[in-house]
């Protein structure tokens, strides 16, 4: 906090920090100075004057937003001359104003109107003109309309898709009364536009407005609005949810709520059809005689339990698995560990996560004792270095990229490695672009140049690492043989970006890295972020603010389903099963002896599917999960699941795997459900009930207790999601000072052990969570991959995400919005190879493995380097995962999904 000084406006003496927007010190001191240009996220404009002010010794008037408080300012806000005068430049700014309202937008010039009683025409001075300027409506974009008729070239759309959102992609065209905003170059849908919808949140007066549902929405009529957490990925953006007749009609980002302070993306704001879609599940469904048929809950709850238990009876307990769900709250995923620890008997529960960032939490646990981001999403801004490795944060995380692009116009510095080119190349200092599956020699070679330049940190090194520099000396003997020359023959790179990304990551005072599955979905993930472990300790780059680990998670909840104990591995709050003494603790707990907790890992989710296919796994619960998209392998994981005796599927839409169910049980969406969540900083956020579910749909964490009691299992008696929540506290030490009530107005990033902890920002500060509270060196070599390109499969095939899809798409692919910006599978090929191979941009070709085949269409990009392929995975007609491996990482237990061999064949079809 700044210096406090006094000041005083119209005679009101007010406190405040010395260098702060004055326009906004009134407003926040209840003097409501007008103003329409400027917002408190942007850097003011003083373009519209209405918030014109006197200030003593200053002559004249002058705009309160462009001014910066002192000690001692005596300020005039409002007297006769300042109110007629503002009372004049409406009047001037309404004649060029088109003032028809269709009550769909919150129109601030409007309210302006009724303040200075110029809706009576009697009251003006100027004529109306703005009929005769000839404004363009561009309708052209798929989620919004910008009719300049209504702008007031207030600036406030142009920096907040420039300043908040780091784009720049709106401008002025034209010059002085017919100038008018464009995007791009002209349309909107020629432009780079990706949909987020800032400029339709600080608009004030409704010439940029959403398209969808606008005939719908009246703001007179609004029912509720409800702050909840956003479906899609890790980030936790808080929403503000319109909900008109029991329907959601509008999404807006939370103003004043972190993680993103008001910022969306695209799915944020646009992707909540899907709620509402016709093809939700509505009623319970059991499978007869190979098709599907409605049946009430007590016959579809009474046979799934007598199936179960009849699976215990004949096979024991080792013969049932359960998948969880990262799209299910922390009180669902608690209480579905808790059902198949109890009722199953076994610790086979997992769920995403072991297909996502498995590999890079088990590296960070032996290394530094905690598998979850070290900092805040606000640091990404701080930070004077980020690098960004295997983690394509601005079509997967866009609000995150949003503080990373801020950073880096306030003067930070971004190092992008990635094989595949991604949009926040545009904003880096250096790209460095290995081949796929070479980070280890890459990272190996950068810690080579590091210590060559005595750029490591001794003293951190000596005070905060097991071993201190006898065990630095065993990582510094191994990368001696890593020079940049070798580095650059193993991985493409460039010896010289190498070396000068070394350079400048180890210089920085505050260098924070952003990892991904790029990283971590490979059989070598683990030993990949052991190296980028190792870069981070020999540099200090941890344990203090600004710097840290960051691997932000793919899905709204797949760091609280980890953090309730929804692994194999773990209890809540990531303790062994095998540990003797918490399993008493737990036993307690619950109610149950210690003895029928066993202590024995259970099968990871790869692991599953395998036992399932050898006949070892006969019964499954999957719930809120899809693997016959996301899992590798598709083929052996088809057969696996046409082997089980008995299959139930918990869901919100038919999905690919439900077709193998024997039944299926309608559950409800994030906005028809109370509980909470965990983001990717370890912030445990609210989720709130905006409508009611649909048809018979119940709540997750209703069914799984239901199926419980009717297996003769009683796994607890709650009153709410509030009680399940303070079960989750007593369980998982890191929470035990977090309530509902607590996280009411905003969440608390845990550890938080007491009531009266006010939760932990940046992790390691005082030590590491390790038992001697140090943090470990694993140095690793690099291995080869043990598949490789040949002749008969000459390429390495990438997968990933994009922006306008979401996993496994059953809820993005139900949202027009988005459909209309992504809906089409296709892979990516250097023009090189296209040309090589003859094959055409936006033909039909096939992808041919060991494995399997799929059909799409080819996009002829520079994107990927040449002997490389990418392809997204949302996509259900062309499952990328049919020709990925199901080797698995030996630490970790993770596929492969970054590195399939394979060819690509053209497909010729004959018109009719």
């Amino acid at each position: 906090m700044g210096n406090q000084i006094s000041i005083k406006i119209d005679g009101k003496s007010i406190t405040t920090e010395e260098g702060r927007n004055l326009l906004q010190v009134a407003r926040e001191n209840g003097i409501n100075i007008p103003g329409l240009c400027y917002h408190r996220k942007l850097t003011p404009t003083g373009a519209c004057r209405l918030c014109l002010c006197k200030i003593t010794d200053i002559r004249g008037m002058i705009a309160s937003c462009t001014i910066r408080v002192k000690e001692g300012m005596e300020v005039i806000a409002f007297d006769e001359e300042l109110e007629q005068t503002r009372k004049f430049l409406l009047d001037y700014l309404l004649s060029e104003h088109n003032e028809h309202y269709d009550a769909s937008y919150e129109d601030e010039f409007r309210e302006l109107k009724h303040r200075y009683q110029l809706d009576d025409p009697a009251n003006r001075k100027f004529t109306p003109i703005w009929q005769d300027l000839g404004y363009p409506v561009d309708g052209t974009s798929p989620v919004l309309i910008y009719d300049a008729s209504k702008c007031i070239k207030c600036f406030r759309c142009i920096k907040a898709c420039d300043e908040v959102q780091g784009k720049n992609v709106l401008s002025f065209t034209n010059r002085g009364i017919t100038s008018y905003i464009i995007a791009g170059f002209d349309k909107w849908n020629e432009s780079e536009c990706d949909g987020c919808g800032e400029c339709i949140q600080l608009c004030p007066t409704g010439a940029i407005v959403e398209k969808p549902h606008r005939e719908k929405i009246d703001l007179e009529k609004i029912d509720e609005k409800v702050t909840t957490t956003c479906p899609y990925c890790g980030v936790g953006c808080q929403l503000e949810l319109f909900v008109s007749n029991g329907r959601i009609v509008r999404s807006n980002g939370a103003e004043g709520l972190p993680p993103n302070d008001g910022r969306l993306c695209v799915k944020g704001r646009f992707g909540y059809d899907f709620v509402h879609s016709p093809d939700r599940l509505t009623t319970p469904l059991i499978k007869r005689n190979g098709k599907f048929e409605e049946a009430s809950w007590d016959e579809a709850l009474d046979l799934v339990a007598g199936k179960f238990s009849q699976i215990l009876d004949e096979h024991g307990s080792q013969a049932l698995a359960g998948y969880s769900s990262a799209k299910a709250t922390n009180e669902d995923n608690y209480l579905f560990q808790k059902f198949v620890r109890l009722v199953f008997g076994n610790n086979n529960v997992d769920y995403c996560t072991r297909l996502c960032h498995a590999s890079t939490v088990v590296a960070m646990l032996k290394s530094i004792g905690d598998g979850a981001g070290s900092n805040s999403i606000e640091d990404y801004e701080r930070a004077d270095c980020i690098l960004v490795t295997g983690n394509n944060m601005i079509d997967t995380h866009p609000v995150t990229a949003t503080f990373a692009k801020r950073g880096r116009n306030r003067g930070g510095k971004i190092i992008v490695i990635d094989p595949k080119w991604t949009p926040l190349v545009r904003h880096a200092d250096i790209w460095l672009q290995p081949r796929l599956g070479t980070d280890v020699a890459l990272l190996n070679g950068m810690m080579h140049v590091i210590i060559r330049e005595g750029l490591i940190d001794e003293d951190f090194i000596s005070s905060r690492v097991e071993g201190g520099m006898d065990t630095f000396s065993q990582l510094k003997e191994l990368t001696e043989k890593y020079t940049p020359e070798m580095a650059e023959e193993i991985t493409s790179v460039p010896v010289g970006l190498i070396e000068e990304a070394a350079i400048l990551f180890a210089r920085s005072k505050k260098s924070l890295v952003a990892t991904g599955m790029g990283l971590s979905q490979q059989v070598i993930g683990t030993n990949n972020v052991f190296s980028l472990l190792n870069m981070l300790l020999i540099t200090g780059h941890l344990g203090k603010e600004g710097s840290g680990i960051n691997p932000p998670r793919g899905q709204n909840n797949v760091q609280g389903a980890s953090d309730v104990g929804t692994s194999p591995l773990t209890y809540p709050g990531y303790i062994p099963v095998g540990d003797d003494d918490n399993r008493r603790r737990i036993a307690e707990l619950w109610g149950v002896p210690y003895e029928s907790l066993s202590g024995e890992t259970g099968l990871t989710t790869v692991e599953i599917v395998q036992a399932a296919h050898k006949g070892i796994i006969k019964g499954m619960y999957i719930m809120g999960e899809n693997p016959m998209l996301t899992d590798p392998n598709l083929n052996h994981t088809e057969e696996a699941f046409r082997k089980l005796d008995f299959l139930v599927i918990q869901d919100i839409f038919q999905t690919d795997t439900t077709p193998y169910a024997d039944v299926i049980l309608p559950a409800t969406s994030f906005a028809e459900k109370n509980g909470t969540v965990v983001n990717s900083d370890r912030r445990v956020l609210r989720v709130r009930k905006a409508v009611d579910p649909p048809g018979e749909a119940r709540q997750d964490w209703e069914i799984i207790l239901e199926i419980a009691r009717r297996m003769g299992r009683n796994i607890g008696e709650y009153a709410g999601e509030a009680a399940i929540f303070d079960e989750i506290a007593m369980a998982t030490p890191m929470m035990a000072g977090i309530s509902h009530d607590r996280i009411e107005e905003k969440g608390i990033q845990w550890p938080c052990y007491t009531k009266d902890h006010p939760g932990t920002p940046t992790l390691f500060l005082e030590g590491f969570n390790t038992p001697s509270g140090k943090a470990r060196i694993h140095p690793v070599e690099y291995i080869e991959q043990e598949e490789k390109p040949d002749n008969d499969y000459p390429f390495v095939l990438n997968s990933g995400r994009i922006l306008y899809q979401y996993h496994t798409a059953t809820m993005s692919r139900r949202n027009k919005s988005l459909n209309d910006f992504a809906n089409e599978a296709y892979v990516l090929m250097h023009p090189d190879d296209a040309a090589r191979h003859e094959l055409t941009d936006r033909s039909r070709v096939r992808l041919v493995n060991r494995r399997g085949e799929l059909e799409t269409s080819l996009r002829i990009s520079d994107e990927v380097a040449r002997g490389e392929l990418f392809m997204p995975f949302h996509f259900s007609e062309s499952p990328v995962n049919k020709l990925t491996r199901d080797n698995l990482d030996p630490h970790s237990r993770i596929p492969p999904y970054k590195f399939s061999v394979c060819r690509v064949e053209s497909l010729q079809y004959v018109s009719d």
